[in-house]
């Protein structure tokens, strides 16, 4: 899954239970390029944000030959987190970081810089085939967060149903 966890378990003075927890969306990281320096992008994949086939340019010619995501939320915009390093000066590639972008946060979490209100993300990929396998990637990303969101459903609908029978005594 993707790292999230549906249910756990609670001892209290009164008892055990479960508490259930909304899944986390899925996070991606992507490493680019960004005006000359390494950069890190990090943001939510939630149920918003998807491929849009119809905002590439190539869309006229053969999609079979299109190397183009574009990634798009159904929202007016989404927040991305950007992290770059110099390619050339001790503290640049020397700060390079993923954990970062790790939960629980990590203390430079805070430093990285937040990219507000992008309305779509345009990924260039060197050969279709890297292309595909992106959108392969993100195919099963999403079949993961549907799992996890069908096991939450399922959870507090078992759980009610079990509040709504009487006690035993």
């Amino acid at each position: 899954m993707s790292g999230s966890s549906a249910t756990s378990v609670m001892v209290g003075s009164r008892g055990n239970g479960t508490a259930v927890k909304t899944p986390e969306s899925p996070v991606m990281v992507l490493f680019t390029v960004h005006e000359d320096k390494y950069a890190f992008l990090h943001f939510e994949l939630t149920n918003r944000i998807s491929v849009n086939p119809e905002r590439c340019y190539c869309r006229q010619n053969s999609k079979k030959a299109c190397q183009r995501v574009v990634l798009e939320t159904t929202d007016k915009a989404f927040d991305l987190r950007r992290f770059e390093a110099a390619q050339t000066s001790a503290k640049g590639l020397y700060t390079w970081d993923l954990a970062r972008f790790r939960l629980p946060r990590h203390p430079q979490y805070k430093d990285v810089e937040v990219v507000k209100k992008v309305e779509y993300l345009t990924l260039d990929f060197d050969t279709v085939e890297e292309k595909d396998e992106f959108r392969k990637e993100l195919v099963l990303l999403e079949k993961v967060r549907k799992i996890e969101m069908q096991m939450y459903q399922d959870i507090l609908s078992e759980r009610r149903n079990r509040d709504r029978r009487p006690a035993r005594r």
